[in-house]
């Protein structure tokens, strides 16, 4: 597990992980702030993150920021559901469906990958066949030495962000826990206290989902910053950077916040 044990130690080489999400297109189509994908990601690139995380055919597009020693690291992901495809046809029964294999990560040059761990809706069939496929993949990640990342979702119909309820949230935690998680991706339940005891439940590190685009790049600090200090072991974002109005600035801000665990204030002045 040498292999291992060096890829985790480059991704939490200073101490927390900072990681920015681009594959919302798997699953959610064309978002607003990800239409011209090249350009995003060139702008955040070098502002701090230690890993993008993206789907393999993505990368033939975005290839050139990984090509130099300080780049970030590249984070794959293999799957997909139909629970956030709502605003072009609310779904009749949940499907989750893998995408692409370890190898294929492999072969775009992932030092990474992640899953999604979908529970609370649809039939409990597709609940199972998400289990199985999870523990596939992990004895694959396994034998390749490549970290296992799940992201543990309780979602329904009326809320397909996913429920932030703490004890959901401590449910799907350490069932992901149990399957083999070396990374967990898990909601912030709203609280320290709360989210400290989720830390307590999970057998592996825990990065922070950013989550749905907040009102305020303060509130979304904020939120990042209790997290952190409630245990998560880094942060990863998505919307509430890429579609922020000036991506590079947010993007140094949440470096010091991860990285440099610079005061709030002090971070914010970056934005201004």
């Amino acid at each position: 597990m040498t292999g291992l044990e060096i890829r985790m130690k480059k991704l939490f080489e200073r101490n927390r992980a900072f990681v920015v999400a681009l594959d919302h297109g798997l699953v959610m189509g064309p978002l607003k702030g990800l239409e011209k994908i090249a350009e995003v990601a060139k702008k955040i690139a070098n502002r701090g993150p230690d890993a993008l995380q993206m789907t393999p055919a993505m990368v033939r597009l975005l290839k050139e920021n990984f090509f130099s020693r300080s780049s970030p690291m590249l984070i794959a992901r293999l799957d997909t559901a139909n629970v956030w495809r709502q605003k072009y046809r609310k779904y009749e029964s949940g499907y989750y469906s893998a995408v692409y294999s370890i190898r294929d990560a492999i072969e775009a040059g992932a030092d990474a990958v992640v899953t999604y761990l979908v529970v609370g809706y649809g039939e409990d069939q597709v609940e199972g066949v998400n289990i199985d496929y999870l523990s596939a993949l992990r004895r694959e990640a396994n034998d390749y030495g490549i970290p296992f990342i799940i992201e543990p979702l309780f979602v329904s119909p009326d809320n397909p962000d996913s429920v932030k309820d703490p004890e959901l949230v401590k449910y799907v935690t350490r069932l992901a826990s149990e399957i083999g998680a070396d990374i967990l991706k898990v909601d912030y339940t709203g609280t320290k206290e709360s989210f400290r005891d989720v830390v307590n439940y999970a057998f592996a590190p825990i990065l922070i989902r950013g989550g749905p685009k907040t009102n305020t790049n303060e509130e979304f600090l904020k939120m990042l910053k209790d997290a952190l200090d409630a245990g998560a072991k880094g942060i990863t974002v998505g919307r509430n950077l890429w579609q922020s109005e000036y991506p590079e600035r947010l993007a140094t801000a949440i470096s010091y916040l991860v990285h440099d665990n610079k005061d709030l204030g002090e971070i914010l002045k970056v934005l201004e």
